[in-house]
């Protein structure tokens, strides 16, 4: 795995994010296994989908097993680069977690299609993030679900329109709003988690 930023600037070779004569890690959580996807989606943002895994012991198990995706954010003033967005859930033993597309906006907005679209929205944007903390268990949130088979996913530069396609055509979602429309025209009011 090996993906570069639009800017030429940084490369991700798999393991780490190499540019301006450094080389860093990104965090991870524990378990971690591996790395299942790497997108930039702009100069100084990474979008990582991953796996962990789930040791054993002779009393039992650590933990679950998560599928999950997570967003680092280059800090020009900062530290480098910083987890801005994480979020992971369970997935079964056999389960892959690759994701075809990922999406986030700073104000508080991440996505992703596996099959299905996941996208949630922060009441208030997070700034910056400790990789063990879940956006969703770090204050109010919605999600959306909706149904199909989708393949790509894009948003907006204002982090409000979200578009999805897949089998069954094309789903816009106007996320400050809570509407979705099938033919942007139309629109229905999202039911959210």
């Amino acid at each position: 795995m090996r993906v570069v930023s639009p800017d030429g600037r940084w490369l991700f070779d798999g393991d780490r994010i190499r540019g301006d004569g450094a080389a860093e890690r990104p965090e991870t959580i524990d378990f971690f296994e591996r790395w299942t996807f790497a997108r930039f989606l702009a100069d100084g943002v990474l979008a990582l989908a991953f796996e962990s895994g789930q040791p054993w012991a002779d009393y039992g198990s650590y933990g679950d097993r998560y599928g999950g995706v997570q967003i680092m954010v280059h800090e020009p003033d900062g530290p480098g680069w910083t987890c801005r967005a994480l979020e992971y859930d369970y997935r079964a033993h056999d389960e892959r977690f690759e994701p075809s597309g990922v999406v986030w906006h700073p104000r508080g907005v991440l996505g992703w299609v596996h099959g299905s679209l996941y996208v949630q929205v922060l009441r208030t944007p997070r700034v910056t993030t400790s990789v063990l903390d879940r956006d969703s268990d770090t204050g109010p949130y919605w999600s959306h679900e909706p149904a199909g088979v989708w393949r790509t996913v894009a948003l907006d530069g204002t982090g409000r329109m979200c578009r999805v396609e897949g089998d069954d055509g094309f789903l816009v979602l106007d996320l400050q709003r809570r509407l979705s429309s099938t033919d942007g025209i139309s629109w229905d009011p999202i039911s959210v988690a």
